[in-house]
């Protein structure tokens, strides 16, 4: 069984923050976007999928209290080393756990954010609706919720439809060198709605040799957006808007999902 890409301290934890930022297409404005809701919730934030603190961060920066939630130990310990070397230590807080059952006790929250696309790593609809029922227990009264999944675009969901994409290069944090990264679909399994993909990882020596290479695995399951409506009113939630991209633009096909939801009866 291949190691995962949160699976320890891997090549991709490494490359994480040089490849995964604000100005990529698909997460362009939603630092800005989960700011907004953070705003108007006017109370403590948890996010969950917090990774390497990139959402979070920011947050904290801008006087908003965080709690950061993730399985990953190795991207919690480089989002504590941002939240020090920004000064906003004392304005975010960092959990391990798994978000289909973690329970931070009585603490409530006003506002809970699931950015880039974490929810999909759940790959059940059982394991999906735990998880919303863990976010409904952590929401004060008419807390908020949010969350961002991709739209599946039947286009590539389909055999040899997707060939390997070159996602250029990163820089690995722990050594400085160039690092490439191409991603290949594994399989796509239609009946359960997940797709495996291998990531290939590549550090490049000065003289352009390699010095160091892996394959990692990512599992993740599309949910369409009929689904996810059914699921979030399962959970009992009131759905208050869904957009395809973080500007606000309308529900459109094989775009992002951009949900906004409430809790709709106390606990």
């Amino acid at each position: 069984m291949r190691r995962s890409l949160y699976d320890g301290t891997t090549l991709h934890i490494r490359i994480h923050d040089s490849v995964n930022h604000s100005d990529r297409p698909v997460l362009r404005g939603d630092i800005q976007f989960y700011r907004n809701l953070a705003q108007r919730a006017n109370g403590e934030v948890l996010e969950v999928g917090v990774g390497t603190g990139r959402v979070a961060v920011e947050l904290a920066k801008a006087g908003i209290r965080v709690t950061g939630h993730d399985m990953s130990e190795a991207m919690l310990a480089i989002a504590a080393e941002k939240g020090s070397a920004s000064a906003v230590a004392d304005r975010l807080r960092l959990e391990c756990g798994d978000m289909r059952n973690f329970d931070l006790g009585p603490r409530k929250f006003e506002l809970i954010i699931v950015p880039y696309r974490a929810f999909q790593l759940l790959l059940t609809p059982q394991d999906q609706l735990a998880a919303l029922a863990a976010f409904r227990r952590h929401l004060r009264r008419n807390g908020i919720l949010a969350l961002h999944l991709f739209d599946p675009d039947l286009r590539f969901l389909l055999p040899g439809a997707s060939p390997p994409i070159d996602l250029g290069r990163g820089t690995d944090r722990d050594t400085g060198r160039p690092v490439e990264v191409v991603v290949q679909t594994d399989s796509l399994d239609h009946v359960n709605q997940i797709r495996r993909e291998l990531w290939h990882y590549r550090v490049l020596a000065a003289d352009g040799t390699i010095a160091e290479e892996e394959i990692l695995e990512l599992a993740i399951r599309w949910t369409f957006r009929w689904e996810m409506r059914h699921l979030l009113r399962l959970a009992r939630f009131g759905i208050e808007a869904e957009f395809s991209d973080f500007q606000g633009s309308p529900p459109a096909y094989g775009k992002e999902q951009v949900w906004i939801a409430h809790k709709r009866y106390a606990a």
